[in-house]
């Protein structure tokens, strides 16, 4: 029998303030990406068995996570595919893709598989959820917030009722909703 994983589990806020912690002591981003990658394959090797694994891989740095842990996998002698929504768009996801040696599919043509991994939106998954709501937004503004940094945002709002309480499966809407 294969012991359960133990640790802590945070919400996306939680973990901005780790990476941010970890980033002001002096870890790289790239370190990171590297510890999370491997996290992911290691977790895949103990639990999968050898079965055929799917990592779905979004544009931003959790999609570079998915493609280190396809990677790693792929040299353990894994059975490892990755397909994608697009292509990277942040420099590290960029030099993780790079390093994958095998195809990126396209996740609408490609087999199921029986491990499936997520590693799409990460904690910018509240930002998705906003241009999916009401499609993007012109202006100034970083990653993670459409028309800036400056802008006026309410609190968080569950996207459903199941999830309320849970920050990391919810999505801040800008005032004008």
């Amino acid at each position: 029998m294969v012991s359960p994983l133990t640790g802590p589990i945070l919400t996306a806020a939680d973990m901005r303030a780790a990476e941010g912690a970890a980033v002001a002591g002096g870890t790289p981003l790239a370190t990171l990406m590297d510890r999370a990658g491997r996290a992911v394959a290691d977790a895949v090797l103990r639990y999968a068995h050898g079965r055929d694994t799917l990592i779905l891989c979004g544009p931003g740095n959790n999609g570079g996570d998915g493609y280190v842990a396809a990677r790693l996998l792929q040299e353990a002698g894994h059975p490892v595919r990755v397909a994608a929504l697009g292509e990277p768009r942040t420099d590290l996801a960029k030099a993780a893709r790079a390093r994958w040696t095998g195809a990126v599919l396209d996740p609408a043509q490609c087999a199921r598989a029986p491990v499936l991994v997520d590693a799409l939106f990460g904690t910018g998954l509240g930002y998705m959820m906003r241009l999916v709501r009401k499609g993007p937004q012109t202006g100034e503004g970083d990653e993670h917030t459409p028309g800036g940094p400056g802008q006026k945002r309410t609190p968080a709002r569950p996207l459903s009722a199941a999830d309320d309480g849970h920050e990391a499966k919810t999505a801040s809407l800008s005032k004008e909703d």
